[in-house]
């Protein structure tokens, strides 16, 4: 019965090799399609071969694999079974990091892994990120997750020397008007953020031109550092005459100022970061300092099949004039 039954769930030219594990459970690898096929040994019962995929997805030059969702198997109990056949490949495969996302809607997968020594990483609205360090030789170097948010603001100023200013409905500083701003969107340009922002707060169109500064926190939220962005912003020639229209669910008042009268009044500057900006701006306007400008390079990565990558450097262009 026993090569009858093998033969019957599999072709012939697949069989890599056979391994009689139990007297109960028969694990049949195939070479070709890289699958497992288990099956129950049963005397009351017909004989059944339930298909498994291993799990496969992209590697890394540090030889880790970011497995495949689509992978996933079905049903809990096929993924249970998948997932330790997959650990005894990796681990011959001598993989060392494994990133494990599992589906908003497949969470129940989530203890299983879990029992195989995966531990939660981050989770998004789409998904829950599992990570396992497999590599017992060396300390586990998997990166923790993103630990700093970043935020822009715009210094907006237009051809009368005036400031955009706002006050917040909910701030921990009292009669405080400051610049717009807000935090970048996942996997927002500085540029289009801080334009973005502007906009849905005052419902300005301004232009960036620059950075002037930036600050950085080291306990934000959760625990977080969090990196803020100062930047230079115009109006377009076509655009000066805009109306404000700003965001009464964020914003209590919004109004223009005499860049000079608010960069000459400490009293309205709680939070001095906005007077050095104010001074900053004044200078640069004047000629007397830069500001950092963007600068896109290209890096072309060894492998060739990956893309290209886009890095924008910020950085005062004085030295491309000598």
């Amino acid at each position: 019965m026993f090569p009858l039954y093998v033969a019957m769930c599999l072709p012939f030219h697949s069989i890599h090799w056979l391994s009689y594990l139990t007297t109960t459970k028969i694990y049949v690898i195939c070479q070709q399609n890289i699958t497992i096929k288990l099956s129950k040994m049963s005397t009351t019962q017909d004989e059944k071969c339930d298909k498994i995929t291993l799990l496969t997805g992209c590697d890394d030059i540090y030889s880790g694999v970011t497995v495949d969702q689509n992978l996933l198997a079905k049903t809990s109990t096929l993924f249970e079974r998948q997932l330790e056949q997959s650990l005894i490949a990796w681990r011959q495969a001598k993989r060392r990091g494994i990133w494990l996302s599992i589906p908003h809607d497949r969470t129940e997968l989530i203890p299983i892994a879990q029992k195989f020594g995966f531990i939660l990483h981050h989770a998004k609205p789409e998904y829950v990120m599992l990570a396992h360090w497999l590599d017992e030789s060396d300390p586990n170097q998997l990166p923790s997750y993103a630990m700093s948010t970043v935020g822009v603001s715009g210094l907006v100023v237009n051809k009368n020397r005036e400031v955009l200013l706002i006050q917040e409905r909910f701030t921990h500083v009292k009669d405080y008007f400051t610049i717009p701003g807000g935090c970048l969107d996942m996997g927002e340009s500085i540029e289009h953020g801080v334009e973005r922002e502007v906009f849905e707060e005052t419902g300005i169109h301004a232009h960036f031109r620059g950075i002037l500064a930036f600050t950085y926190k080291a306990q934000f939220r959760f625990g977080h550092g969090d990196v803020h962005f100062a930047c230079l912003m115009s109006l377009d020639e076509n655009k000066e005459d805009q109306n404000i229209k700003f965001d009464s669910l964020e914003i209590g008042a919004c109004k223009w100022m005499s860049l000079e009268e608010w960069a000459n009044s400490p009293e309205k500057h709680p939070l001095r970061v906005t007077l050095h900006l104010a001074r900053l701006a004044i200078d640069i306007l004047d000629g007397r300092e830069q500001l950092l400008e963007p600068d896109r390079i290209e890096v072309q990565l060894s492998n060739p099949n990956r893309p290209i990558w886009d890095i924008m450097m910020y950085r005062k262009k004085s030295s491309d004039k000598k």
